[in-house]
């Protein structure tokens, strides 16, 4: 993601939830560009130059095996084509470059589509919460 990517992503995030996590997105992804220790880092899908898809992660405070992967969205009339499959491909695969060699390490989202994250990536059902149709769901990487 380029800083001037910010804004065209967050209007996604607010078009697959709500305008106030658009702007709770927008200020979360600034952070990226901002001298923290652990800084989120997000992935862009593009087509013409324009952003269709994103999707962010960032390594736990609590405990560094684990990573968070939040933000995964899509542009509504480009659903359907495979783009969030893409997107959260190469985030697995940039997490699984960071955590290199070490011991076996866990992946955390919260969701309501628990199926497509299952079935496309193997995480399983941890917990569920709220109004019961968001899960908690984790995949456990080996080395």
């Amino acid at each position: 993601m380029r800083k001037g990517d910010i804004r065209k992503a967050s209007v996604i995030v607010g078009e697959n939830w709500s305008k106030r996590y658009q702007r709770t997105s927008a200020v979360e992804m600034k952070a990226e560009f901002a001298n923290k220790v652990y800084p989120p880092k997000y992935v862009v899908a593009e087509e013409g130059g324009e952003v269709v898809g994103l999707g962010g992660y960032i390594q736990s405070w609590m405990d560094y095996h684990v990573y968070n992967i939040f933000w995964i969205a899509v542009e509504p009339r480009q659903q359907g084509r495979g783009i969030g499959t893409k997107i959260v491909r190469k985030i697995i695969s940039d997490i699984k470059k960071k955590i290199g060699e070490s011991s076996a390490h866990m992946v955390l989202l919260t969701t309501d589509k628990p199926r497509f994250y299952s079935k496309k990536f193997g995480f399983r059902i941890l917990a569920s919460f709220g109004d019961m149709e968001h899960k908690l769901m984790g995949l456990k990487l080996n080395k």
